[in-house]
């Protein structure tokens, strides 16, 4: 608890969630339970907060777990488009939300499993221009915010801008159900998250803090 007050306290955070079997005594078997994390890591921009993550159990996925973990933070919030994270945004109460930041290695994920064939010209493309701003982001990984900012607005804004233009020319060729077309459509319906980490250098361009912190569940889950 007391490590979740101090994060909650932080001008940045990472969510994430996976799912964990339970043991259900009684029932000879397991449920499924989830594990909600919440991390730091302010090293890419010169932060000087030691790195931490806390782990939350919930007997579910709803937005009311979310709530319960994150009560109370305005920051910039690190995360992955799923709606309970959206939800915290407008809380119900009236009171500020965080500022929700959306994961590029999700965006990324979705073209990757579509090009593994060879044979999608256009999620390999795709995933080139967003290779295109991992670069940029490995130029000024540790710099201080107001320079990540700066070089962001000068060299990943108009790759951005051209993506997501392209993007949506692409959108208009492709059959609406198709995977490609799906993928896509995930980018575009989260552009505003997608282009948050532009404006503010404090942010990074993926949640990969958090993923590498569940690792250990994930892998182990089976």
């Amino acid at each position: 608890a007391r490590m979740r007050e101090i994060l909650c306290a932080s001008v940045r955070l990472f969510a994430d969630e996976t799912s964990m079997p339970v043991l259900d005594p009684g029932r000879g078997k397991t449920k499924k339970g989830f594990a909600w994390a919440i991390a730091r890591d302010d090293r890419p921009w010169g932060g000087t907060d030691p790195p931490a993550v806390v782990f939350h159990y919930a007997p579910g996925r709803g937005a009311e777990h979310a709530r319960d973990l994150l009560a109370g933070y305005s920051g910039l919030l690190q995360c992955d488009g799923y709606t309970a994270y959206k939800s915290l945004a407008v809380p119900k109460d009236g009171s500020e939300g965080p500022t929700l930041v959306y994961c590029w290695a999700h965006v990324r994920r979705e073209f990757f499993d579509i090009a593994k064939d060879g044979t999608a010209p256009i999620a390999q493309e795709a995933l080139q221009r967003i290779a295109a701003l991992y670069a940029v982001e490995d130029t000024i990984r540790g710099k201080p915010p107001d320079l990540r900012r700066t070089i962001r607005q000068a060299r990943s804004r108009p790759l951005v801008e051209d993506l997501f233009a392209w993007l949506e020319q692409q959108l208009g060729r492709l059959p609406g159900a198709s995977p490609t077309a799906q993928a896509i459509r995930y980018a575009l319906n989260h552009r505003d998250g997608l282009e948050q980490f532009l404006a503010d250098g404090r942010a990074d361009i993926d949640s990969n803090v958090v993923e590498r912190a569940i690792r250990p569940l994930v892998l182990s889950r089976k």
